[in-house]
């Protein structure tokens, strides 16, 4: 799951770093709750799936000109193959239908039916809004601070 905000992104160069600070915990919060509410909605089989699912916060301190930039999101499994290829299914089912539904390399097929679980959507569309509003929320405290606003 990854929310982008360009406008943020675009604010956050021009706020000095004491104010950043309200942003930072805002996303730090929502990829916290989002990651709890992940591991909830996933499936339990042997629970490898809910050991998979983790967040990845990335933080690029940039320049003046380039600005600073961070980014946090919730992966559903790691990036090896096998993990992407299971968490895929588990998501959005399968189906075999007669065309090719399976990976060049190995030539196996995913043949057979399982139900989609789409756990990761339904964090999605749970966290947005709610991510949403705290960065409106964390945007306006900094503004307000800096004097802005």
């Amino acid at each position: 799951m990854r929310v982008v905000f360009k406008g943020t992104q675009k604010a956050l160069r021009d706020i000095p770093m004491k104010q950043r600070k309200y942003i930072f915990d805002a996303i730090r919060k929502s990829t916290n709750e989002g990651l709890r509410l992940a591991k909830t909605l996933a499936p339990r089989d042997t629970g490898d799936l809910i050991n998979g699912i983790h967040r990845k916060i990335i933080i690029n301190r940039g320049t003046r000109s380039t600005g600073f930039h961070i980014a946090a999101s919730v992966e559903a499994a790691p990036p090896d193959t096998a993990s992407q290829v299971k968490a895929l299914s588990i998501e959005f089912g399968r189906r075999y239908t007669r065309t090719r539904r399976y990976p060049r390399r190995t030539g196996k097929k995913f043949s057979g039916f399982t139900e989609a679980n789409p756990f990761m959507r339904r964090t999605q569309s749970i966290i947005g809004p709610k991510h949403k509003g705290r960065i409106r929320r964390a945007m306006n405290k900094a503004a307000k601070e800096v004097g802005l606003a």
